[in-house]
Parts: C-alpha cells; structure tokens; sequence
C-alpha cells in the first residue's frame, strides 16, 4: 500500500500520468477534500480519518488545496506549463508564445502570474483604456434618451424617476473587467514571489473602476480593433484566466485554485481550428464531422441533422454544395462519423481525424472508422492526427489490403512548442492541397468508385 502523504498543511507536490488509474493517498480536512473533488481533476475516495485515495478522471490540469498541489499531466509528452499556452486557443486569436516566459519545468501558476504581470504593466504603461458603455437607469433629470416604453410600464402617471439610456465613456469596459479580474484572482494564489504579487496588486487598483466578474459568472467578450491593440496580448491571457482558472479565496487567502481542461477536446479543437484557417479558401472549404450513409454515399451535415430532429428535413433537398444538396432518402441508413473532411467545389478529397489518447489500440479503432469513410466518400486517403509520443516520430501511411486507400497516421509534435505544432499542421495542409487536383481531374471525368 502507497503510504499517506504527510503534512498536506505544508507545500507538497503529487504529480499523476493522466491514464494512472492506481492513485496516492493524500492526509486533507473535509472541507479540502471537498474543494478537490469539486474541481473534476481528480475522483477523491475516502481511506480513513482524514486520509483520501486520489485517483485520476481524464482531465488534466493542477490544483492547490490546504498546502497540496495536486497536478496531472498529459500523456502527450507536454508540461502543463506549455499546455496552457500552446492549446488554448483558437486559429483567429492565437496568444503570442513570445511573450510569455515560461520553461517546462515552471511551476504552472507562478509561470501564469509573473506572464500576467508582465503584460498588464507594459500594456498600461499608456494610460488606461475607455470607450462608451450603454447605461439604462431612472433618474430624476433628463440625460439622453426617455424609454417611453419602461416609463409608462413602470411609473404609470409619474413624472420622475425617468428611464433614460445614454452612453457613457468610461474604464468599465470589457477589456478592463477581463483583466482587473484576472490580476485580483492571480494575487490571492500561494506560494508567489513577493515582487508579483505587488504588481498584480498594482494593477487591480489601477483598474480599480472596472468592475469584478464574479466566479463562474459569463465572461464579456471583446473584439481586437486598432483602438485596443496595445492591450491585445495582455487580454489575450487574462481571457484563458479569467475562463480556466478559478480562485476561491477565504479571510485574504486562496483556499484552493484550480486549472482543469480536458485534453482531448483541446487537441480536436486545436487540429480543427489549424486545419480550418489552412485550407478554407479558393473554393475549398473544411466540414465539420459530416454522417455519412453507406449505403447511399449521402452525407448529412450538422444543420441536415438539427432540421430533421425537428421534423423539417424528411425528403426535401438541403441548401448548399456538392452531396449536401442531394435529397435524403427515407428509411435507416448506415451511416458513420467523417472527422474533417476537407472539399473542393463540392467534392470531398481527404478527411482528417484528430485522435486521443495515443496508443495504437484506441488508434486502431479509428482506422476502421476511417475506412468506412473513405469508401463512402469516395477518396483514397484519410489522415489520422495524434499527439507524438517520442521526438522525430514521422508520418505512416498504411496502405489497405485489396483497396487503394491508404490511411496516415500523423503525429503532432506539441512537445516543440506552438510555432513547431503549426508548422506541423500547416505542411499537412500542403499535402491535402496537392491531393486536390488529381482529384477534381478525377471527378471531372466520372471516375468515381461509388455510385452517384
């Protein structure tokens, strides 16, 4: 038996492999225990008087609780440190990695704080940001416009309060509310140098007319826009933060924070978001997991799907290009999952799969997937994305026994960081581009494999 870990009051660290399923013992009060399992990072089971069995639940992530920080890696051979940077985010609002100093061996939320405090400070440098804010509120004068609506509904037959709306400039924007909030959540957390938790001190009070997004409450959006593009970078980071880290503080200290994600919907939604920026254009364009039925070699999109749920679909044709303007036929079908099928003037010529976890059993399964997908879409190559498990681990193609497709499981190396991880998706895009033109000439000439 693991022995319990001693003295959780002071600063100890318990790190777990994401697919560890044996799980440590841990000493934490109730109410510790409590504030762990509420994260979703660990499944927390009771193993005697203030002894706990953690055992990881498929997220990954670190939290701190009572002096303990509990971190589970991911097994895609990448530091929490650098996952937090380099898959958080989206094609058209990637975060600079330049601009964050942080090591695979930094500690995750002293590498986030001292990033933040860097940016904020260099941001405001400037002055404050402000722009114009609607307000709605009743006033005993006059100030914009009367709502004769609100006004009559709320105050039948009075002359004041009025309900006006006007603008007003002011810092209670969005971009000050993202990151006043992620500088006062930041500030509460153990453990940081002195010297960062001043500077996110000073910038709460430089903010100080923002208002605090409360814990779990909808975060305002803001868009880049030449007026806010010195603060860009700054905002960028304290968006994830303000998204991913939750802070719960209790008489002036952080009683647990907690960073938690699940890393297989971040590496789908980074291959897709990459994919998507590389290839859509010029007439080619990237579908989102159409069904395909095998039986018909029909595909259903996402908006197919939702129109048929509500009974509005049945035999009518669907607006769009290529397959998706063919009529559903009436009946069962056989039909399969696609991945991301890349298509050009209408015609599909790869598909992509991105893939987690990384063993070659849960792999082999999407290779049958992905061959009843290419044999109902008529292509002749299939791209199985995974996170590489070891350095220079190259492409495979696996040519299929009596057909002529072949399916190339292509690993993404996140370990190199987010320019290398691009770099990679992007010289896959190349190659799904020269497979275009062959194919378009194929199809021009009728010289497909299914029936049309």
């Amino acid at each position: 038996m693991i022995p319990a870990s001693a003295g959780s009051a002071a600063s100890e660290t318990i790190e777990f492999d994401e697919f560890d399923r044996r799980g440590r013992l841990v000493t934490l009060s109730w109410e510790g225990a409590q504030h762990l399992s509420q994260t979703g990072l660990v499944e927390v089971l009771p193993a005697g008087r203030d002894t706990w069995r953690l055992i990881p639940c498929g997220s990954v992530g670190s939290v701190r609780v009572e002096g303990l920080s509990v971190r589970v890696l991911p097994a895609a051979n990448l530091g929490l440190t650098q996952l937090f940077f380099l898959l958080d985010h989206a094609a058209d609002n990637a975060f600079l990695p330049s601009a964050v100093q942080a090591r695979d061996d930094d500690e995750l939320w002293v590498s986030v704080a001292e990033s933040m405090a860097a940016l904020a400070h260099q941001a405001l440098s400037s002055g404050l940001l402000r722009g114009y804010r609607r307000v709605d509120e009743a006033l005993t004068t006059v100030r914009g416009r009367i709502r004769l609506g609100d006004q009559i509904r709320r105050h039948p037959g009075m002359t004041i309060p009025l309900e006006v709306t006007y603008s007003e400039f002011t810092p209670d924007i969005a971009e000050n509310r993202i990151l006043r909030t992620a500088a006062h959540r930041l500030q509460f957390l153990p453990d940081l140098p002195d010297a960062t938790r001043r500077r996110l001190a000073m910038v709460d009070a430089r903010l100080a007319d923002a208002t605090l997004i409360g814990q779990g409450a909808p975060v305002p959006t803001w868009t880049r826009t030449r007026l806010n593009a010195r603060f860009q970078n700054a905002l960028a980071l304290a968006d994830r933060i303000v998204r991913r880290i939750s802070v719960e503080v209790e008489d002036g200290h952080a009683a647990s924070a907690a960073f938690v994600t699940e890393m297989p919907a971040l590496f789908e939604r980074f291959v897709e978001a990459e994919l998507t920026a590389a290839l859509d254009g010029c007439g080619g364009r990237v579908l989102q997991n159409p069904v395909v039925h095998l039986d018909s070699g029909i595909e259903e999109s996402k908006a197919d799907q939702g129109e048929a749920d509500e009974g509005g679909a049945g035999d009518r044709a669907v607006a769009g290009s290529g397959r998706h303007s063919a009529p559903a036929t009436e009946g069962d079908h056989i039909s399969v999952p696609t991945g991301l099928v890349y298509e050009v003037d209408g015609e599909p010529v790869t598909t992509f799969v991105p893939t987690y976890p990384t063993d070659r059993r849960a792999r082999a399964a999407e290779h049958y997937r992905l061959l009843a997908a290419c044999t109902a879409l008529g292509v002749d190559r299939a791209y199985l994305v995974y996170p590489a498990q070891r350095r220079n681990d190259a492409p495979q193609p696996r040519r299929i026994v009596h057909t002529d497709i072949s399916i190339v499981e292509y690993p993404v190396d996140l370990s190199m960081g987010p320019a290398e991880a691009r770099r990679t998706i992007v010289e896959l895009s190349a190659q799904a581009r020269e497979l275009a033109a062959p194919s378009a000439a194929r199809h021009r000439t009728g010289g497909r494999r299914h029936a049309r």
